[in-house]
């Protein structure tokens, strides 16, 4: 590396008159800017018009690894190959998706022509601060320098990672083929969807809310559970909302469907589409507008890979089930839905890569332009820019965000925002005859991380729920201590 501090510049341009000087400081500066230009572009934004290959849909592999969820977890060396259709000839710049906290690793891309790119992969970076356990990984969209010329129709890509050293692991997400040629349509779709968004100020603002996964498969304390539509019936609203206030929450984040497609209120779409899973009574506005007498708001969770199909329908039924069901829930609730938490997008972009998020984004905002919207794809890269914020689904206190919009981790360039659970990874409460499990933190500590987020990244914390609507005894107990300590 050519050294440039101070003490060196200063010797070396000793010799030379003023206007030299200035031309030689020039030239350094512009070789600096090269060569910072041609490092890896972390944080690199996901864009309608790339060619995506996921590592699940390779052709071939190579290694010591396992596929878990829609990633590879590997240690050493791996590759991975793809015979993929291309639709137009030209330039295609390299985005790889991964995740590693090891040091040493490289990626070369090669495809049949003999064309290839060779770059290291940095460290990547976000909520984690160590991989304790298999679902704690910071995956990153990183660009690599470089791009190939690819050919209409057939090509094969080659991609192989190397190591300094065989214990070295590294999760890969995907790899994603950018044309060079869409790059003025690529801004302007991105531009288009930050200038889209609502203000979030109220949200970044909020401390903490909290979220409830109250659905079909709910189980009471003791007993047998009641069918769904007398579970709605028999729900206590002013008992909820009343717990909800002893926790201090600046919002909820309730789930309508999860598992099971159903709904907690008449719609008639919903209805239509999935016959018996609707209720007579409109919990949800009975719920928003209790919440609303002491200025909580509400969010919807509804799980899209459920609702809309995912698995067994084509685009076209893919996109009518979005847009029927959430077009019908938007001018039903207006601004008693303040947000949605949309789940199982990284499954879904994956089973339609098609599909208009733009479009999609605009249906989610039916009745209420306001209303904030968040896609969520797990800890895997943003599947677009067309949503609100982040849904960061992460389980456990990681780093708290340094700052309001993500700058690295999965979520980068969106309204920073951290999900996480108080008992366990078990969202909702399904055993039999069981008491929901005492928290997994203490007061203090999620205090201190709600505090550290503060005016930045509102926390959600995930209290598991009863069939009748209550909650632990330990877990709001401690959720009061945090109100306490966060709010005196």
């Amino acid at each position: 590396m050519v050294n440039t501090g101070p003490f060196f510049l200063g010797a070396l341009l000793k010799p030379f008159d003023r206007t030299m000087k200035k031309n030689i400081l020039l030239i350094l500066f512009v070789v600096q800017a090269l060569a910072l230009h041609s490092q890896n572009n972390k944080n690199a934004a996901p864009t309608k018009y790339a060619v995506v290959l996921y590592t699940g849909q390779a052709v071939k592999r190579s290694g010591n690894g396992k596929l878990i969820a829609a990633h590879w977890q590997i240690n050493g060396q791996s590759s991975f190959e793809w015979q993929k259709d291309i639709s137009e000839e030209g330039d295609y710049e390299i985005m790889l998706s991964y995740a590693t906290y090891a040091r040493g690793f490289s990626a070369t891309i090669s495809t049949q022509n003999g064309e290839h790119i060779n770059a290291s992969l940095p460290n990547t970076t976000g909520y984690y601060p160590a991989m304790k356990d298999w679902a704690n990984f910071n995956c990153e969209r990183v660009q690599l320098p470089g791009k190939l010329h690819l050919h209409k129709g057939g090509n094969r890509l080659l991609l192989e990672l190397a190591t300094t050293e065989t214990e070295n692991s590294i999760i890969l997400n995907k790899m994603e083929l950018v044309p060079v040629a869409k790059k003025a349509a690529i801004q302007k779709d991105q531009d288009a969807a930050i200038k889209s968004r609502p203000n979030t100020d109220w949200f970044a603002n909020a401390l903490y809310g909290v979220m409830f996964h109250w659905t079909s498969q709910s189980m009471p304390e003791h007993g047998q559970a009641k069918p769904y539509n007398k579970a709605v019936d028999d729900f206590d609203v002013d008992a909820f909302v009343n717990m909800v206030v002893k926790t201090g929450a600046h919002y909820v984040i309730l789930t309508t469907n999860h598992a099971e497609p159903y709904f907690p209120a008449p719609l008639k779409e919903w209805e239509k589409n999935f016959p018996g899973h609707t209720s007579r009574r409109d919990l949800v506005q009975e719920i928003s507008d209790g919440l609303g007498k002491h200025n909580i708001r509400l969010f919807l969770y509804l799980a899209t890979h459920v609702y809309a199909r995912s698995d067994s329908v084509d685009d076209q039924e893919f996109t009518r089930l979005n847009y029927t069901l959430l077009r019908e829930i938007g001018e039903r609730y207006k601004k008693s839905v303040a947000g949605y938490w949309l789940d199982g997008w990284y499954q879904c972009y994956e089973k339609h890569p098609q599909f208009d998020f733009e479009a999609f984004y605009k249906i989610c905002k039916a009745g209420n332009p306001g209303r904030m919207v968040g896609l969520n794809s797990w800890l895997y890269p943003v599947t677009t820019l067309w949503q609100d914020y982040w849904a960061g689904e992460l389980y456990t206190i990681g780093n708290a965000s340094a700052d309001r919009i993500c700058k690295d981790g999965p979520g980068s360039g969106l309204q920073a925002h951290n999900l996480i659970v108080l008992q366990t990874e078990n969202w909702l409460h399904t055993m039999k005859d069981t008491e929901i499990p005492s928290p997994h933190v203490t007061a203090q500590d999620l205090a201190a991380f709600i505090s550290r987020s503060k005016g930045k990244c509102p926390v959600t914390i995930n209290m598991q729920i009863y069939q009748d609507g209550g909650t632990g005894e330990e877990a709001l107990s401690l959720m009061e201590q945090v109100k306490k300590l966060t709010q005196p």
